[in-house]
Parts: structure tokens; C-alpha cells; sequence
């Protein structure tokens, strides 16, 4: 039953380097993946989206530097086509109640991402982060969630503005602002994380 265990990967195919590094790690794993590529997917798109979603155990959204330049440039036709398939697939795993992910790499996120419970502001590029979203899909092909409340008092923490509660996947030192993907304030960690001795929101 293991291998048949799925992950879905969101992003742009402006930024497939990205995802390669994460489908490679995934393929070292041995847990399958479906990538949306958002402009290339089977019609009806919305249909093969709803199937694999129902067959996964959860969305990673990856976000690129080219998916945040998209957004950023008001000109980009493209970016409400991206924004309307990000918004659908994070709603289907919502209502299929399973995870989502936000991992951005290197970048800031600058587009409203609801219903996230786990979230990796620093991405691949800190010498253990490939290491450590390995050990993240070997806890899913045993069947582990990542809720928030599975892991509260470790990687649990919250937003200040839009109270949205997340399992925050980074090591981040006293003073360091990241970004709410819900809200898009700033949260500044008073203390190190994890633990952290709070945060506060930062206009």
C-alpha cells in the first residue's frame, strides 16, 4: 500500500528547476508524484486535477522566482490563468482534506495562499533541506500528517494578523521576518524557532 501512496506537485513551468530538485528527491523516496504544470494539463483540465488530488496525500506548492516576477509584472496575462489554477487546486485539497505545503525557493511570496498548514519559507538550498523534505515523504509513504496539531509545541506557530496556524518547517534565528502566506504581513520571531518565544506581526 506504501507505493501507492502520491504527492501533487503545484508550480509554474517557468520554474522547472525547481521542481526537478523536488521530483528528484521524491523519486529517491520512491513515493509517486503528479506534477501540475498548470499550462500543461490533460483536458478537461479541472477533471485530472480533481483525480489526482483524490489520489494524493498531499499538494506541495513550489514556489519559484519566476512564479513571484509573474505575479509582480501587472502587464503578465498570464498570472490570473496561474492564479485561477493555484486557487483551484489549494481549494480541492482543502475539501479533500489533505495537506498543503508552501515551499518557496529563496523567494518571498507575494500572491494570498489559503488553507496552507505547512509551510518552508528557505527551500531547497540550506545544505539539509533536501535531506530533511526526504524525510518528510518517507513519514508519508508510512502514512504520518502533517496537521498542525500533530505537531504542536515543536513546529507549530501562528500569524499574528490572520491567526492562521501552520507547522513552520525552517530554523530561523531571533529577529528574522518571513512572510504569512495567507495574509502576506510580515511575522518577525522574537526568539529562535524552533522554539520560538513569539512572534509579532510586521507591516
Amino acid at each position: 500500500m506504501q507505493s501507492s501512496r502520491c504527492v501533487f506537485l503545484s508550480h509554474t513551468k517557468l520554474d522547472n528547476a525547481f521542481c526537478d530538485r523536488f521530483d528528484n528527491i521524491c523519486a529517491n523516496v520512491g513515493i509517486r508524484r503528479f506534477r501540475s504544470e498548470f499550462a500543461y494539463i490533460d483536458k478537461p483540465s479541472w477533471r485530472t486535477i480533481k483525480e489526482q488530488l483524490g489520489n494524493s496525500v498531499a499538494l506541495f506548492l513550489l514556489v519559484g522566482k519566476n512564479l513571484v516576477e509573474q505575479q509582480a509584472n501587472p502587464f503578465n496575462p498570464d498570472w490570473k490563468f496561474t492564479q485561477n489554477w493555484i486557487s483551484y487546486e489549494v481549494g480541492i485539497a482543502h475539501q479533500r482534506n489533505i495537506d498543503v505545503w508552501v515551499i518557496c525557493d529563496s523567494v518571498e511570496i507575494n500572491f494570498p495562499v489559503p488553507y496552507f498548514n505547512n509551510y518552508k519559507p528557505d527551500g531547497l538550498e540550506p545544505p539539509d533541506a533536501m535531506g530533511y523534505i526526504e524525510g518528510v515523504l518517507h513519514m508519508y509513504r508510512r502514512g504520518y500528517r502533517f496537521t498542525f496539531k500533530a505537531n504542536e509545541g515543536r513546529l507549530h506557530t501562528s500569524c499574528p494578523t490572520c491567526n492562521i496556524e501552520f507547522n513552520l518547517h525552517s530554523s530561523l534565528q531571533a529577529g528574522r521576518v518571513i512572510i504569512c502566506p495567507q495574509c502576506l504581513h510580515g511575522i518577525q520571531f522574537l526568539g529562535t524557532f524552533p522554539p520560538s518565544s513569539g512572534a509579532k506581526d510586521v507591516e
